[in-house]
C-alpha cells in the first residue's frame, strides 16, 4: 500500500536503542541474579534485605537503584565510572514552572538560589558531587536523572557509590577493578544503549540532515537525541515532549508557509549533522534563530513558543501551582525516609533536612526577587 503526502514526519526513536552487554569473569559461578535493568528483566525479584550492585549511573542506574530500594533492599551500591548528575525532583519541575524572559531565559538569582541549595543537599546528604561541577552541569554524553530518594538513601546509609569497573565475580560479590570486594545478592546491568538512528537511515536513504530536524524538503526527523550541554535553561530543557510540541508547530508552519520559511528549515545553506551525531544543543540553537526571526517579520515561530510556554505554565498553576508543589513534595520527602526505615517513621531530627522549602517565592516574576 503506497500512501501519498506532501510531507512525512519520522517520530521514531533514537537515543535507547539495543541495551549493551557485558560478561565478567566468573559470573556463570555467582549465585545471585546478574540481569539487565531493562525490559521488566527484574519483574520478578524479591528485592527484601537483598544487597544490590547497580553498574553504571546513567538514568536507567538511578531508576532501577530507586526500584530496589523502594522495595526493601537492604543496601544498593552503584558502581561508576564517574558520578552523573542527580536533581532531586523539585529541581525538574522548577525549570518547567519558572518565569521565562523575552529570551526564554529565567531569572539569574533564583537560578543562583536553585543551585546553592541543590549543592547544600548533596553536601548534606553525603552524595558525592559530580566531578563536572562547577564548571559544567552534567558530564557530557550523560542526562540529568532525577530522584529524590537518591539524596534520602545516601542519608539513611542505604545507598552509596563506587568509582572503579568490574574486575570479576564469584559466588557471592563482585570483586572491582580496585581490589574491593561488594557482598551481593542482584547485579543490575546498566551500562547504557547503543544509538538507534539505523532506523531512519534505512527509511530515507540520508544520513545527514539539518539541525532544524529537517532531513529534507517538508520531511522531518522528530526523535530524541545525545543530551548534551547547555539543556537546562531553555522553554522545552531537556523534555523530549516539549521539543516535540515546538518542532510539530515548526513543520506546521512549514507547510503553511513554505515559501517564506522554506530555506530557514531546509535550506541548502543550513547547519548539517549526521543523523547518528544529532545533539541537543543543534535544537535549542536552531530553535533560537527560527524564534528571532520575528524580529524579521516572521512570526509563527516565536508566536509557537511563548504559546507553548503560556498554556504550560496555565496548566501547572491550575493542577498543581509552586505553593502546593512544594508542600506535597516536602510530604514526599519525609514519606521517603519511613519506606526506607521498613515502614517505621524516622524522627525528624534524624531525618535529612527538606532544602527547597522557599522554592515557590523563586517562581514569582523577576520584580519580585530581588
Amino acid at each position: 500500500h503506497i500512501t501519498v503526502s506532501r510531507g512525512v514526519v519520522l517520530a521514531i526513536n533514537d537515543r535507547v536503542g539495543i541495551p549493551r552487554q557485558i560478561t565478567w569473569a566468573g559470573q556463570e559461578s555467582f549465585r545471585g541474579i546478574v540481569t539487565t535493568g531493562t525490559n521488566d528483566n527484574l519483574a520478578h525479584v524479591d528485592w527484601r534485605g537483598k544487597r544490590v550492585v547497580v553498574v553504571g549511573m546513567g538514568a536507567f542506574a538511578i531508576e532501577n537503584t530507586r526500584t530496589a530500594l523502594e522495595h526493601g533492599a537492604e543496601h544498593v551500591t552503584v558502581v561508576v565510572r564517574r558520578h552523573g548528575t542527580v536533581c532531586p525532583k523539585i529541581i525538574d519541575y522548577l525549570n518547567f514552572v519558572k518565569p521565562f524572559d523575552s529570551e526564554f531565559q529565567h531569572d539569574t538569582t533564583s537560578n543562583i538560589k536553585q543551585m546553592h541549595q541543590w549543592s547544600a543537599l548533596y553536601r548534606k546528604s553525603g552524595a558525592t558531587i559530580p566531578e563536572c561541577w562547577p564548571e559544567e552541569i552534567k558530564h557530557e554524553g550523560h542526562t540529568i536523572s532525577v530522584s529524590d530518594l537518591w539524596f534520602v538513601g545516601h542519608h539513611m546509609g542505604k545507598l552509596c557509590t563506587k568509582v572503579a569497573t568490574v574486575d570479576h565475580l564469584d559466588a557471592g560479590s563482585v570483586h572491582l577493578s580496585d581490589g574491593s570486594r561488594l557482598d551481593a545478592d542482584i547485579v543490575v546491568v546498566c551500562i547504557g544503549f547503543t544509538r538507534n538512528t539505523a532506523l531512519c537511515e534505512k527509511l530515507t536513504g540520508f544520513d545527514t540532515m539539518k539541525t532544524t530536524n529537517y532531513v529534507d524538503k517538508h520531511l522531518m526527523y522528530l526523535a530524541d537525541a545525545e543530551i548534551d550541554h547547555g539543556a537546562f535553561n531553555w522553554f522545552f530543557g531537556s523534555s523530549v515532549l516539549e521539543y516535540a510540541k515546538f518542532f510539530t508547530e515548526v513543520y506546521v508552519a512549514g507547510l503553511e508557509h513554505e515559501e517564506q520559511v522554506g530555506e530557514m528549515l531546509w535550506g541548502a545553506d543550513l547547519p548539517t549533522t549526521r543523523i547518528q551525531d544529532r545533539k541537543w544543543s543543534q535544537f535549542i540553537a536552531s530553535s533560537s534563530k527560527l524564534v528571532k526571526a520575528a524580529a524579521d517579520g516572521i512570526p509563527y515561530f516565536a508566536e509557537a513558543a511563548h504559546s507553548q510556554v503560556e498554556r504550560r505554565t496555565r496548566h501547572f498553576y491550575s493542577t498543581l501551582p509552586p505553593v502546593a508543589y512544594v508542600k506535597a513534595n516536602e510530604a514526599e520527602w519525609v514519606e521517603l525516609h519511613t519506606r526506607l526505615n521498613g515502614g517505621t517513621p524516622v524522627p525528624p531530627e534524624l531525618q535529612l533536612p527538606y532544602f527547597f522549602k522557599d522554592a515557590a517565592s523563586w517562581c514569582e516574576p523577576r520584580a519580585s526577587l530581588a
